[in-house]
């Protein structure tokens, strides 16, 4: 019986391969806590620029949105042995020391750069991965493997949170490297 496992494992680690797919939609979504009269201010969809920021901060808050599609090769999420966000080094981050923690949640449903508000934009998950970093180096990669497990239709969306201080990362339409890394068996 322990020869069969032994095979076993080794078929299924002969037969791993790895896919990159890069970041396909983000938007940088900025949320208030403020009251402007009965309501809360009006926040703001950051879609088409060429950066975005994440950062929790007090009154206001800033998020970013991204979703990655699942590589051909790798859209049965029940095949998924891993999947690791990687992203690039960051534009800016904090203040001085400049450190911030990164945090990774999942999204629950899919959604419109273009379009989405932070009244709409999908509910989050738990948060999945953390990073603290320090001197704008490119936060260490994080083991997302959940959230592509749940892909929607083959797309991976997950949100960006930042404490200790705001970090800005390049979107989409500004050159981004981000990308995720998925091993199937």
């Amino acid at each position: 019986m322990k020869i069969f496992a032994v095979t076993a494992a080794l078929v299924a680690l002969v037969s791993a391969e790895t896919y990159s797919a890069p970041v396909t939609n983000d938007v940088g979504l900025v949320y208030s806590n403020l009251m402007c009269g009965s309501t809360t201010c009006p926040t703001t969809n950051l879609s088409g620029q060429s950066q975005y920021t994440a950062f929790l901060g007090n009154r206001d808050y800033r998020r970013i949105l991204m979703s990655f599609d699942l590589p051909a090769d790798a859209t049965d999420t029940s095949r998924i042995a891993s999947c690791t966000l990687m992203l690039p080094q960051p534009i800016t981050s904090g203040t001085n020391p400049s450190s911030y923690t990164l945090r990774v949640s999942p999204v629950t449903s899919q959604y419109d750069a273009k379009t989405v508000a932070p009244v709409t934009a999908p509910k989050t998950g738990d948060t999945i991965a953390t990073a603290t970093n320090m001197d704008n180096v490119a936060p260490a990669m994080m083991d997302i493997t959940d959230a592509c497990k749940s892909a929607i239709n083959g797309q991976v969306g997950i949100v960006l949170d930042s404490s200790g201080g705001p970090v800005t990362f390049p979107s989409s339409n500004g050159g981004s490297t981000a990308k995720i890394m998925v091993t199937t068996y």
